[in-house]
């Protein structure tokens, strides 16, 4: 039988990596220290999408880059609090 939807495996491990780490930090820090987590995801992210370009894996690259957006809006109201409330 033909699957309906398919999961690119490749898309999904370089997705997770960016909430992932920005809800960890928030779980096991505090969540105003949530805004660590996209740094340390931009850091991580980074060298995820090297190794997804050198290994020739371009949707990889793709769930890294959505991956990092979400953290971003995960950890802008963290951000707010810590710096500016």
């Amino acid at each position: 039988m033909r699957e309906l939807v398919t999961i690119d495996r490749d898309w999904m491990s370089g997705f997770i990596i960016g909430p992932l780490a920005t809800a960890s930090v928030a779980i096991l820090l505090s969540w105003k220290a949530a805004w660590i987590g996209m740094v340390c995801d931009f850091i991580i992210g980074f060298f995820l999408i090297l190794i997804a370009l050198g290994y020739d894996r371009p949707n990889m690259v793709k769930g890294t880059l959505c991956g990092f957006a979400v953290a971003v809006l995960l950890s802008i109201h963290p951000l707010w609090l810590s710096f500016f409330a």
